[in-house]
């Protein structure tokens, strides 16, 4: 069976273009007929798109509409990377995440879209979504992971990817080119404070008066919450010898009783507030203040948490240390600290849950981790073998 083409459609290897002849040119354009993603139309809708332009045209021969005022079939919506980022950041599936997440995908999206694509300059954030290849996605894990390290470029592909996910459901392409790319992992990170650098930091926090940044290490290292979460604490959630925490990453609830060091740490909070400028009776709000009082947000505790490290850092070089250790240390640190304290102090891994919040599989990777090369616990546990050999007589 064989049919013929309307007039001007021509079809090359699967891409269909509307040509018009030479007496048409000065007024019709010659244009690809693709569809709103940048995809060349199947045959059906090729041949409907060219009969509508060749009805404009004999309309106009007609002495009809110019065609200055005609449709333009394959004036597509822009549907660029960067269109896809404003669609999808108004988008309940961006607006219903975590603040904090929203913002970590906004600033590694921004990255993305800004990167150059190839010598000439061009953007990923101008390319069609349809045009994307996992090629040229590999190739900008490459360039990340050179420029900014293995965390960064897992961490900032695996945003880009949510943002296709979001595109493929909205037909903008069938398939999702930040999948499947076969990325190398990233280690997990577990480091640990020890005793000595945990007193040392609260110690230079108070003494160069960021007493808010001291109270938040002893309060993190004492109920095993994030960063995020200390900062929000209220006294009113901080009462009847108990920290009561809404997790914000994961909404779970925990109830965390004061050990001594935190108790007295929450009485030396509440003390000062009443001897502050204003003394307060009702004490209400954050625990966890600034050295003007006011909350802390998550830019500026990072930044006096960096100035008392490096003051530490600095009393680590005096007392003859080249590599000060306190410079490898990170505020979310203290949870994984929290959590290998509890499991030294022998509390099941249950319990420790109970604390922290933690999902029970990523405890065991902390604990499997640092415990692997904890002496202490190695010596607990041959410590606790030899008794029970005594016990039961075993000789060998």
């Amino acid at each position: 069976m064989s049919f013929r083409l309307p007039p001007y459609l021509k079809w090359r290897d699967g891409r269909p273009r509307w040509e018009p002849g030479p007496r048409l040119r000065h007024a019709f354009r010659a244009r690809d007929l693709k569809d709103d993603a940048g995809v060349f139309l199947g045959l059906e809708a090729a041949i409907a798109a060219a009969k509508t332009l060749n009805d404009e045209v004999a309309i106009w021969r007609a002495g009809g509409n110019a065609p200055s005022a005609m449709p333009k079939v394959n004036k597509a919506a822009p549907r660029t990377c960067k269109h896809l980022w404003e669609v999808y950041r108004a988008s309940p599936a961006y607006l219903e995440l975590k603040h904090l997440t929203r913002r970590d995908y906004k600033s590694k999206i921004e990255i993305f879209l800004a990167t150059a694509l190839d010598k000439s300059g061009k953007t990923l954030g101008s390319v069609s979504v349809a045009a994307l290849q996992q090629s040229d996605m590999f190739s900008f894990w490459e360039e990340l992971y050179k420029t900014r390290g293995h965390t960064m470029a897992n961490s900032t592909l695996s945003a880009v990817r949510s943002m296709f996910s979001y595109g493929v459901m909205k037909g903008w392409r069938t398939t999702n080119p930040a999948r499947a790319l076969k990325l190398k992992k990233t280690a997990p990170r577990i480091v640990v404070w020890t005793p000595t650098e945990i007193v040392a930091f609260v110690e230079k926090a108070d003494a160069m008066g960021f007493t808010g940044v001291a109270d938040a290490v002893v309060i993190g290292l004492h109920t095993g919450q994030r960063q995020s979460d200390v900062l929000l604490l209220e006294f009113v959630s901080a009462e009847n010898g108990r920290a009561r925490f809404k997790q914000g990453k994961t909404n779970a609830r925990v109830s965390v009783p004061f050990t001594p060091q935190l108790a007295d740490r929450i009485e030396k909070i509440k003390a000062r507030r009443r001897a502050g400028q204003v003394a307060e009776i009702q004490l209400t709000g954050q625990l966890v203040r600034d050295t003007r009082g006011k909350q802390y947000s998550r830019e500026t505790f990072g930044k006096d948490f960096r100035k008392v490290k490096a003051a530490v850092a600095d009393q680590q070089r005096e007392a003859g240390s080249e590599d000060p250790s306190i410079l490898g240390k990170l505020y979310l640190d203290l949870r994984d600290t929290a959590v290998t304290r509890l499991a030294e102090a022998e509390c099941t891994i249950v319990e420790i849950h109970s604390i922290t919040g933690h999902e029970l599989d990523t405890i065991h990777k902390v604990l499997k981790h640092y415990l692997a090369v904890n002496d202490r616990m190695a010596d607990a546990a041959i410590a606790k073998v030899r008794a029970w050999m005594e016990r039961e007589g075993i000789a060998l």
